[in-house]
């Protein structure tokens, strides 16, 4: 054990010390594995930042039983502004011990109110001027951040003296114990599948960067051997060095991470913005980052001698490589398609699927890229002819070695096959959390619903005098029971009442209509005997005529409503819209905005989805950036090797270009050596992204969907950062073509 330590030691003595290249060398090492581990501890973060924010909500959770009379009423308000979305509560304090939620120094008093600091910068800003109309109370102070679920939270807490009580807003406390609802499975199982596709990549870029520089690790290896040091010794001292470069990553990784994180309460996205503090990586993920990549740096090296033999007076490989087998390397892809195919139908909105056959069969059908790529790009090469000069360069290179090429690309080849698996993974399963009331461009009508309390002719009086409200229309809602046990919206109203919610033609009193949906399988039909929401009474839908609209459901004029139960309806006010007015809705919803939480507005089309698709939103915003992040690691991880590559080969370009070889041939042969490579690496990973994408629609049980525009648009930045990365290397090739590299020849 001694002799492996001592070993390992020289090894890393070696690697530190020496020359000025030494250090070169190790710090490109030391870059490449670094950006890959900040990656790492970025996501190791993430438990630990969700986890806070889950608490911090938790903590603000109305406790609404206990002893005695409640010291606190409460009442929940939300007020959608353009995209934004902005919630709070209003309080009145019944006794002086009332509880405060987190966040505040003092309940607020009648006409005070606390903001989010989010919210405080939007008020003061040319933004905000619209929305000031809606917050008249005066701003004593803002939350702190055990308040907030992250930095970019638009919340205020308001204090109303004229809040009265009812059986829904005593609080006695503030916090609630246990774990969060978390997401749904489909969307929990999404996250698991976007994180491995976007992690694993990492790990390839790790073992890229431990190759760097393997001729000059050869050499010195070659002059070990020549003084007497075994084989076995050598390959100890080889690893060594590997590790030499893990830990320098590793410390430019941590230290990387720690200078990124005060950027992450600037996250423009609010459900992905989180505090500085809550990005701290949780000590079992951290244990194993620092444990793994130093563990694949090494197994990396090892792997990538086992052809190579050292001998004293030098490094000797295989004459005529050795014929790589195709068996192996198509083996990973097989399994994984396997896997992923014995999960179909498996997930869905209730069901908590297993997640190690998904996470091992998207890890499998990933890990073949790479494998297959350096056989294909072999095969290839060797049956190709440079029609010119610098084809023929580029092409004799790739016949020598062709898996270091493929091994440069194959990276960015996993990246582009991850975000074609995520665009149409994200497709797919769009549909099936998409609300059924779907967003209409060209819907243009303000919908308001209203608490008990308040005055429907005097809201309607002031809504109708609003700037930009053409006309103001009234409709009873409530719910009816299908005899299958589905509900159904039913609205009543006027005709011109129904056609500011749905296609009604030729509407007369009497008349019902239906919006089917297409998610049920089952809609309303003449006949049926449904039971209405809080009545006794059954109520017999008459003859229906089809019509279109964003809300499924049954549109009832009066005379066709007779008989049905409505004393337990609510009522619904539609504000006809003039869209030539900007912010119409928003200068609608200033009219209103002195009943506070007594009503609630949303602009259809613009802020009427649902909980699950703003979850689902979120997820594939977070998803996209991760995304975008790993290309860029990618593209930065490119450009260290390629760096490498012309210092590795400073001496024959030096002396091809000594020898009448111009420049711009060896800067074109360069260029051609990526481009076949790429070319290969394109194709491969796009099919296999959208073979991978298919499966794991299939196991969401979702509508395959090919998102050909975004498959090409993410092709096209992937193929262009590597043009791009290769023509940054071309400085570097005219410094290593000088005089100066014919030195040593």
């Amino acid at each position: 054990m001694n002799r492996v330590l001592s070993d390992l030691a020289l090894g890393v003595r070696l690697a530190v010390g020496g020359s000025r290249k030494s250090w070169v060398r190790l710090a490109l090492q030391g870059v490449g594995i670094g950006m890959c581990v900040a990656v790492l501890l970025l996501a190791a973060s993430i438990p630990t930042a969700f986890g806070n924010r889950d608490l911090r909500g938790n903590g603000r959770d109305v406790v609404s039983e206990g002893a005695g009379p409640a010291p606190l009423l409460l009442e929940h308000g939300s007020m959608p502004f353009r995209s934004h979305h902005i919630s709070g509560d209003y309080v009145r304090a019944l006794t002086p011990d009332a509880p405060k939620p987190p966040g505040v120094q003092r309940l607020p008093a009648d006409g005070e109110i606390f903001v989010s600091p989010r919210l405080a910068a939007l008020l003061a800003s040319p933004e905000g001027e619209l929305l000031r109309p809606r917050f008249p109370q005066k701003i004593i102070g803002t939350f702190a951040e055990e308040g907030l679920d992250g930095p970019q939270d638009l919340r205020f807490l308001a204090g109303d003296g004229k809040i009265e009580p009812s059986s829904g807003n005593r609080v006695h406390a503030f916090g609630r114990t246990g774990p969060g609802g978390g997401l749904p499975p489909i969307l929990s199982m999404l996250s698991v599948v976007g994180a491995v596709v976007l992690l694993f990549p990492v790990l390839v870029f790790v073992g890229v960067a431990t190759r760097l520089a393997a001729a000059q690790r050869d050499r010195r290896l070659a002059a070990l051997r020549l003084v007497g040091a075994g084989a076995v010794r050598v390959r100890l001292i080889a690893s060594g060095e590997a590790l030499a470069g893990a830990l320098v990553g590793l410390v430019i990784g941590f230290g990387l991470m720690f200078a990124l994180r005060p950027f992450a309460d600037d996250i423009p996205i609010p459900e992905l913005a989180v505090f500085p503090a809550d990005l701290t990586p949780t000590l079992p993920l951290t244990l194993t980052v620092g444990v793994a990549v130093p563990v694949l740096a090494v197994l990396t090296s090892v792997f990538a001698m086992r052809r190579t033999i050292i001998e004293p007076l030098g490094v000797v490989r295989e004459q005529k490589p050795v014929r790589r087998r195709l068996w192996w390397r198509v083996f990973p892809a097989l399994a994984g398609a396997a896997l992923l195919a014995s999960q179909f139908g498996k997930v869905d909105e209730t069901s908590e699927p297993a997640q190690w056959p998904i996470v091992a069969g998207v890890v499998l059908l990933m890990f073949a890229i790479p494998v297959l790529l350096p056989w294909l790009v072999e095969r290839v090469v060797h049956r190709m002819r440079g029609a010119t000069p610098a084809l023929q360069l580029a092409v004799r290179r790739l016949q020598l070695d062709a898996g270091t090429a493929a091994r440069v690309v194959g990276g960015v080849a996993v990246v582009l096959a991850g975000t074609v698996t995520l665009q149409m993974t994200l497709a797919g399963v769009e549909h099936e959390v998409k609300a059924d009331e779907a967003a209409e461009a060209n819907y243009r009508h303000l919908a308001v619903s209203m608490h008990e309390a308040v005055d429907v002719p005097e809201l309607t009086g002031v809504l109708a005098k609003a700037p930009g409200v053409v006309s103001v229309q009234e409709l009873t809602r409530t719910y009816g029971t299908l005899p299958n046990n589905d509900y159904v919206a039913i609205a009543v109203g006027s005709c011109a009442a129904l056609e500011s919610m749905a296609e009604v033609p030729d509407c007369s009193d009497g008349k019902a209509f239906i919006v089917p949906s297409e998610k049920s399988r089952d809609d309303a039909e003449a006949g049926d005997v449904l039971g209405i929401e809080k009545s006794d009474s059954p109520w017999t839908v008459p003859r229906l005529e089809p019509s279109a609209g964003s809300r499924p459901g049954l549109y009832l004029t009066p005379a066709a409503a007779r008989g049905m139960s409505l004393a337990e309806a609510t009522t619904e006010v539609q504000a006809e819209l003039d869209t030539a007015l900007p912010d119409a809705a928003e200068h609608a919803r200033n009219a209103i905005a002195f009943h506070s939480w007594r009503v609630y507005s949303y602009y259809v089309g613009q802020d009427d989805s649902a909980e699950i698709e703003q979850v689902f939103f979120a997820v594939r915003r977070a998803l996209y950036a991760a995304a975008l992040l790993t290309l860029l690691l990618a593209g930065a991880s490119l450009l260290v090797v390629g760096l490498e590559q012309v210092r590795e080969r400073r001496r024959p370009l030096a002396v091809m270009a000594a020898s009448g070889v111009p420049r711009g041939t060896l800067a074109r042969s360069l260029v051609w050596q990526n481009a076949i490579p790429l070319v290969i690496s394109t194709v491969v990973s796009v099919a296999t992204g959208i073979l991978l994408g298919v499966l794991v629609t299939r196991v969401f049980d979702g509508e395959v969907a090919y998102d050909w525009t975004g498959i090409g648009i993410v092709t096209g930045i992937s193929v262009g950062m590597v043009v791009l990365v290769t023509a940054l290397t071309l400085p570097s090739l005219r410094r290593a073509t000088g005089a100066l590299g014919l030195r040593t020849e």
